[in-house]
């Protein structure tokens, strides 16, 4: 049972120093008010979340009825049960505000096609020009861009200005490893997941629900 005695008590002197950061964070909160604008955000690195990072962007915006948009550039609706993909297809049959192009060929060493695997790629590019347009879309996710561009899939100067020249309104999102310095560079967050620790080191495989 808690003893009245021990409890801490806020001094005069607490108070007022908290009343003082208080107003410091309400003033900074009210100059960033009307600085919105449509934000790059960048997920890249050898750890785990870099796609769970876009997507918990696309669920929150869902969460406020804003139109979403997701292309993917690696991935194949074929290859696996991708989770995410599942997920975004069932909220739209539900009437969610949500788009997803699963428009890759898979990986490399799958495909044995590079040139099939470009077309792909470019046509997924073509595809999310379009959406990264549209007026009424708040959010568009590029997910394994990065693999596209390092894999020459794509060019990157095209790409570069596409995401430069999105809309005040838009939000754009990239994922994957070896995210290009240029885009690094132009990107409004950019977060490296760090991979410390991952089961398949210890020969766990794959799972339903982590992976995908």
């Amino acid at each position: 049972m808690t003893n009245p005695e021990n409890t801490p008590q806020n001094t005069p002197e607490d108070h007022a120093r908290l009343q003082k950061i208080k107003a410091a964070k309400d003033q900074s909160r009210a100059q960033r008010q009307g600085n919105e604008k449509g934000l790059y955000l960048l997920f890249t690195g050898l750890g785990k979340g870099k796609t769970s990072g876009a997507m918990n962007l696309v669920y929150r915006h869902l969460a406020h009825d804003m139109r979403v948009a997701v292309v993917q550039f690696i991935k194949n609706d074929s290859a696996f049960p991708d989770g995410d993909r599942i997920m975004l297809e069932k909220l739209k049959a539900q009437g969610f505000p949500v788009s997803i192009d699963t428009l890759g060929g898979g990986f490399t060493w799958e495909t044995q096609d590079p040139d099939r695997d470009q077309r792909m790629a470019e046509q997924a590019w073509q595809t999310a020009t379009k959406l990264i347009a549209a007026p009424d879309i708040s959010l568009v996710v590029l997910d394994e861009l990065h693999i596209a561009l390092k894999k020459a899939r794509l060019d990157l100067a095209p790409v570069l200005a596409g995401i430069q020249a999105r809309p005040v309104h838009c939000h754009v999102a990239s994922t994957g490893r070896y995210a290009p310095q240029e885009l690094i560079d132009v990107a409004d967050l950019v977060t490296e997941m760090t991979r410390i620790k991952h089961p398949i080191s210890a020969g766990v495989p794959a799972q339903m629900g982590i992976e995908y």
